[in-house]
Order: structure tokens, then C-alpha cells, then sequence
């Protein structure tokens, strides 16, 4: 039945009717309830897909991302599955707007988090990628619209859904790896470019999980910037002083072929499987694959960011065009690669 249907049978107009399904206006009690009688007889359901069709109704989605041509591309890769599916969703008119961020820096992850608050938004997709300031600026936003997480969960949120792997497992994943392809007891060393993400700090956890209670083996946990060149350096001499006998590492981020080249360049990996730095990274971004192509890296665990982009926008359109539930986590799977299984 359709609401002209109702309208008809109720003896109202169609305007009365549309009052009744959205609570909304003055109706009298008694015309009220011969409406909602009819509607529930009926099993009347709004068509939601249909009413955006015809008030042609506009969706600016706010993205806050770091920067990206940072990070090997990585952001761009989760932008770009982003547009896809923003632009496959044409006709129900969704326009992203970009907010970038200088990536460990607050002030620039502030300055684009007012920007986006500010903007005409009807949803926003967040990389919480800055824990400890989503949370504060989130919480201090009076009405915040509809907001997914995209690369990272965030603890003590409430998104409508986050897109994004297990990030503990990933570590634990990466420590079983790294069994599998160095053969010993260790020493091994975490690196991560950055303290203030939880996805990269449960990462590091995961691993030396994996390890704990072995007697004698060693995991360090080494803090190299990615944006500080000079501090990244320094922080690997020091770890290959205190650990020259290091047998493997497990990078946590897509900086896998900076630190790649790095031990290469300090003759950690010849070639020698036997005396050969194990190296564990994360993304298969276009630097990184090319290293494990040749070899130089012994594996890579991708999180499909495009995918990610692509399932983020799937949710914002349930929510705001078709008004359904959306799954409130969606794990992406951990794929494997090998210089084997690598195609193309």
C-alpha cells in the first residue's frame, strides 16, 4: 500500500499521512490513530531510497586522513577506494570533502578536525590515527553527525562503524611469521614510526605477546619518526649496538622499505638466509612491494585500504540514504604475502 493508498482510506491528505509516518506537525489525536491504524493493517513500510530521489537530497561527507603522499601513498590508496565508491553512489549525489592532517603533528590534526566540525557535513570518516585527541575533540563536539573509523579502532568511541583489521592479531600474526622465516630465538626488535595510534601500538603488543614467556628471547621496542630523519637514524644505530646479533624485525607500518633500505645499506641483508636480518612489515604499498619482489623483504601483511575506503562508503550510505543499520565493526582480512604468492 502506498501512501496515497493510506491517504485514500483514511480520508486525509497525503500531507496528513506523511505527518503521522515522521511524527512531525499538528494532527488530531483521533485522525492520528486512524492513520497509524491503517498503516499498521497494512505492514506499510516508508521506501526511504525513494524519498531521497525525490527532495534530491545532498550527502558532503567530511574525510580526515593524514596527508596524503605520506606514508607511501598509503592514505591516498584509502582516499581513492573512497571516491570509487562515492562516485559508483552518483546518483544519490554524495561529495567528499578532504580535511588532511600533518601526521604526528596535534596542532595540524586540531586545525583539520575544527575544519571538518565546521563544514556542512552530513557524516564524517575519520582515521583515528591520533587516539588520545579523537577522543577529547569528539567528546567536545555538542552534535556530532553520523562519524565512521577507517584504518584504526578507537577505543571509547562510539562510531557508526569501524572499518579496520584486529590490530592485536595483526601482531600476534606477525610474530608467528616471523617464527616461520627466522629459524631462531631471536634477538627481534618492534619498530613503529609514531606513539600516538592505538592500531600500531596494539600491533607492537601482539608481537611481543607472541614471544612472551620464551625463555632468553628478547623483543625491543624502537620508536624511529618517520618524519624525523636524524632521530630515525640515531634510533637504529642504537638498537643495532645494543643488539648486533638481531635476527629479525617486524616494522608495524608501511615505512617497511625505509628500514629495509637502511640494513641493507649496513649489509643486514646480503642475500645469506642463514646470517640475514628477517624483515615483517605492513602494506603493500608500491616501495614495499617492490622490495619484497626482490627479495629484500620476507613479508607483508596488507590491510586492502581501497577495500576499506570502498566498505566505509557502503555504510555511510545505508545509514543516510537507505536509514538502515549499519554493522558497527567490519574486520578486514589479513592477507599474506609472500615474494611467492605476489602477482602482478
Amino acid at each position: 500500500m502506498t501512501v496515497t493508498e493510506i491517504a485514500k482510506k483514511a480520508g486525509v491528505s497525503i500531507g496528513t499521512v506523511d505527518r503521522v509516518l515522521h511524527n512531525r506537525g499538528r494532527v488530531s489525536e483521533e485522525t492520528r490513530a486512524k492513520v497509524q491504524k491503517i498503516i499498521e493493517e497494512s505492514r506499510y513500510q516508508a521506501n526511504p531510497l525513494a524519498r531521497h530521489l525525490k527532495k534530491n537530497l545532498k550527502y558532503r561527507i567530511g574525510v580526515l586522513i593524514p596527508e596524503l603522499a605520506k606514508e607511501s601513498t598509503y592514505w591516498k590508496l584509502i582516499y581513492d577506494g573512497i571516491a570509487a565508491a562515492a562516485a559508483t553512489l552518483s546518483a544519490f549525489s554524495f561529495e567528499l570533502e578532504l580535511f588532511e592532517f600533518v601526521r604526528p603533528v596535534r596542532s595540524s590534526f586540531l586545525s583539520a578536525f575544527e575544519r571538518m566540525t565546521s563544514s556542512d557535513c552530513s557524516a564524517w570518516i575519520i582515521a583515528p590515527v591520533m587516539q588520545d585527541e579523537t577522543l577529547v575533540l569528539l567528546m567536545d563536539v555538542e552534535n556530532p553527525v553520523p562519524y565512521a573509523f577507517i584504518d584504526c579502532p578507537l577505543p571509547g568511541a562510539c562510531p557508526l562503524t569501524t572499518v579496520a583489521q584486529d590490530p592485536f592479531q595483526g601482531g600476534v600474526l606477525a610474530g608467528r611469521l616471523m617464527d616461520l622465516v627466522s629459524h631462531s630465538g631471536g634477538p627481534f626488535a618492534v619498530i613503529r614510526p609514531y606513539n600516538e595510534a592505538f592500531n600500531l601500538n596494539e600491533r607492537a603488543r601482539g608481537f611481543a605477546s607472541w614471544f612472551a614467556g620464551r625463555p632468553g628471547v628478547i623483543v625491543r621496542d624502537v620508536v624511529c619518526q618517520e618524519n624525523e630523519p636524524r632521530q630515525m637514524l640515531s634510533a637504529l644505530e642504537s638498537l643495532l649496538r645494543e643488539l648486533p646479533d638481531l635476527r629479525g624485525v617486524f616494522i608495524v607500518s608501511s615505512m617497511v622499505h625505509t628500514i629495509t633500505d637502511y640494513l641493507c645499506s649496513r649489509g643486514f641483508r646480503s642475500g645469506n638466509p642463514q646470517t640475514d636480518v628477517r624483515i615483517i612489515g605492513y602494506d603493500l604499498v608500491p616501495p614495499n612491494r617492490m622490495l619484497l619482489s626482490t627479495g629484500k623483504i620476507d613479508c607483508l601483511i596488507s590491510q586492502r585500504p581501497e577495500e576499506q575506503g570502498r566498505l566505509v562508503m557502503q555504510q555511510l550510505y545505508r545509514c543516510l540514504v537507505l536509514e538502515d543499520e549499519t554493522r558497527s565493526d567490519i574486520a578486514i582480512p589479513m592477507d599474506i604475502f609472500f615474494r611467492e604468492n605476489l602477482q602482478g
